[in-house]
């Protein structure tokens, strides 16, 4: 028994020299950024900012914060451990959502089609913890894009859900004044 406990803790501390750090923890952000509004460029006070990472396609963490009076947010970092060697931690799925606005990512097939929704989108926001990133919500023009934007806040499922209480709650206000039936995550 102790040889098999010794030789277990000389595989992990060669293959997590050989691999480096990630092999074991995993980590991402945090990221830092501001929300206003597209038209007139005024902060966005109690926006959502959401994220769910994964660990080569399964859950790893979510995190999930609030905009302030200017508008400004850091979104914690997410991390996990994991013992399965090669894997990977993919980029963060990252959500902005404000009841009465378009949400982050905009919709759309298209790159181009995304843009026109949100001047200044990328695609590549939220992809460098040093970057400050600039979202623009834009407000919706008619009551089928107000509801299809609830489509923008999709995360994986019910355990992402469970870590974002405050998502929910703005999701569930908005199907509210949208009069659509049932609650997530109830």
């Amino acid at each position: 028994m102790k040889t098999l406990c010794m030789t277990i803790a000389i595989f992990l501390l060669t293959t997590t020299n050989v691999l480096g750090a990630d092999f074991l923890y995993h980590s991402d952000g945090p990221y830092k950024g501001k929300v206003v509004d597209l038209e007139t460029g005024e902060p966005i006070e109690g926006a959502v900012v959401a994220a769910e990472w994964t660990l080569t396609h399964r859950f790893c963490d979510a995190k999930e914060t609030v905009t302030d009076k200017n508008g400004e947010f850091i979104l914690p970092k997410g991390s996990c451990f994991s013992f399965w060697p090669f894997t990977e931690m993919d980029p963060a799925r990252v959500v902005v959502f404000k009841p009465g606005y378009l949400g982050y990512p905009p919709l759309g097939a298209s790159p181009e089609e995304r843009r026109a929704r949100m001047p200044g989108f990328t695609g590549h926001e939220f992809r460098d913890k040093e970057q400050y990133n600039l979202i623009k919500l834009g407000r919706p023009k008619i009551r089928d894009e107000r509801q299809s934007t609830l489509g923008s806040a999709d995360l994986s499922g019910d355990e992402t859900f469970s870590r974002l209480p405050m998502l929910i709650k703005l999701l569930n206000e908005e199907r509210k004044n949208l009069g659509l039936p049932g609650e997530i995550g109830k």
